[in-house]
C-alpha cells in the first residue's frame, strides 16, 4: 500500500519531497556528515541514534588548493564510498552537512554551492544540505552544540568559539599566504627557511639541513631547482611545505634547538588565536577549549607550548577532549540544525 501511495505521489510531487516522504513513511532516516579539508576528505553516515553505518575517505576538498572540479570529485568519491560500505540507499539520507576548509567568506559561497550540489547529486542524494567552514563542524563535534572554543591545527589553523548566548566568533583560517599561524604549512615553511638559512650561513646550525638535502638534493643548484619548482602549482607547493612539518617535529624530539624554537612559536600562535575567539564571545571564566587536527595530537612539544601560552593568558582555562570528531559534528548539525549558530556563514541546498 505504501509503495502504491509513493507511486501516486511521485507523479504529483518533486523528487526532493518524495525523498523526505519516503523516509517518513518507512521510519528510515540517515544523516551524512562531511569533513572536507585541505589534506583529505572524510565523511560518515549515522542513523537517528548516532550509530555509524559507513564512512568514506578521499583526497582534499578545499577548492583553493585543488580547484573546484577536483574538490567536487574527491567529495563525491568519499560520499560514494560511505554509501557503498553502509548499503544505505541515497533516498534514505534525510539531510547532510559539510564542513569545508576554504569556505571563509561570501566570495566562496558560489564555489562551495557548486561543489556540494554536484557531489551530492552525482551520488543520487536529493536531501537538504548545509555547508559551513570546517571549524564549525569541529566545534559541534567537540561540544555537541554547547559553549566552548575549538582550535583546529592541521594543514591550516583556525579557531572557532560559541558563547553562552549563542554568538560565535572565528579567528585566523586565513590561508597559507597571510594566515594559518601555527599550522602544518606554517611549521613546514619555517623549517625549510631555517634549513636554507643554515646552509647559507645566515642562521644557526640545525639537523633540518639534512632533512632538506634528502628531499631537494645535495647541491645548491639542485636546491634552486627544487625551490623554483614550487611555482609550478599551488597544490604542489602546499604539499611540499606542509609535508616538511613532521620532519620539524622529528628534529624537535631529538633536541634540535632550531626546530624546538619553531614549534614553541607555533604553539604560542595557536594559543593566541584561541584566546582571541574566547574574548570575542566573552568566555573568559573557566572556558573550555578542545583541539582538532593532527598537529596538537602528534607533537608533545607543540602541545606543551600551546598549553603554556594559553595558561599564561587564561590561567583557569581547561583543555578538554573533543566529544566527537568533525564529521560526527557535521551529522549532528544535519540532524538538528537548531544547534547551528545563526551568525555563521552558510551555503544551503
Amino acid at each position: 500500500m505504501q509503495a502504491r501511495h509513493l507511486f501516486i505521489l511521485s507523479v504529483l510531487l518533486p523528487a526532493f519531497d518524495i525523498c523526505r516522504i519516503r523516509a517518513t513513511l518507512f521510519c528510515v532516516a540517515y544523516f551524512l556528515g562531511i569533513d572536507g579539508g585541505a589534506t583529505k576528505t572524510y565523511c560518515v553516515l549515522l542513523d537517528r541514534t548516532d550509530r555509524p553505518l559507513g564512512e568514506g575517505r578521499s583526497g582534499p576538498s578545499n577548492y583553493h588548493v585543488v580547484g573546484v572540479e577536483q574538490a567536487g570529485a574527491n567529495l563525491s568519491a568519499a560520499i560514494a564510498q560511505a554509501l557503498a560500505v553502509s548499503a544505505v540507499a541515497p533516498a534514505d539520507v534525510h539531510a547532510a552537512c559539510a564542513g569545508m576548509a576554504g569556505f571563509d567568506g561570501p566570495s566562496d559561497q558560489r564555489s562551495v554551492h557548486r561543489i556540494l550540489t554536484s557531489a551530492l547529486a552525482g551520488c543520487g542524494l536529493l536531501c537538504p544540505w548545509r555547508a559551513v567552514n570546517d571549524a564549525v563542524v569541529a566545534w559541534a563535534g567537540a561540544f555537541h552544540g554547547g559553549p566552548g572554543a575549538l582550535i583546529a591545527a592541521g594543514s591550516g589553523a583556525v579557531a572557532f568559539a560559541v558563547g553562552a548566548a549563542g554568538c560565535s566568533a572565528r579567528a585566523d583560517g586565513l590561508g597559507h599566504w597571510l594566515g594559518d599561524a601555527g599550522s602544518g604549512y606554517d611549521i613546514g615553511r619555517n623549517g625549510l627557511r631555517a634549513a636554507l638559512a643554515a646552509l647559507d650561513g645566515r642562521g644557526h646550525g640545525t639537523c633540518l639541513t639534512e632533512h632538506f638535502r634528502a628531499i631537494a638534493g645535495r647541491s645548491p643548484e639542485e636546491w634552486i631547482g627544487w625551490i623554483a619548482d614550487l611555482d609550478s602549482s599551488i597544490p604542489h607547493a602546499h604539499f611540499q611545505l606542509r609535508s616538511f612539518a613532521p620532519l620539524v617535529a622529528q628534529a624537535a624530539a631529538s633536541g634540535d634547538a632550531v626546530a624546538l624554537s619553531i614549534l614553541n612559536a607555533a604553539g604560542a600562535a595557536l594559543a593566541k588565536t584561541t584566546v582571541s575567539v574566547l574574548r570575542k564571545v566573552n568566555l573568559l571564566v573557566a572556558p573550555q577549549v578542545a583541539t582538532a587536527g593532527s598537529l596538537l595530537t602528534n607533537s608533545c612539544h607543540l602541545r606543551q607550548a600551546f598549553r603554556a601560552t594559553l595558561a599564561g593568558h587564561l590561567p583557569d582555562c581547561q583543555v578538554v577532549p573533543a566529544r566527537a570528531g568533525p564529521a560526527h559534528g557535521a551529522t549532528l548539525l544535519a540532524r538538528n540544525p537548531a544547534l547551528m549558530p545563526q551568525d555563521v556563514l552558510q551555503a544551503r541546498g
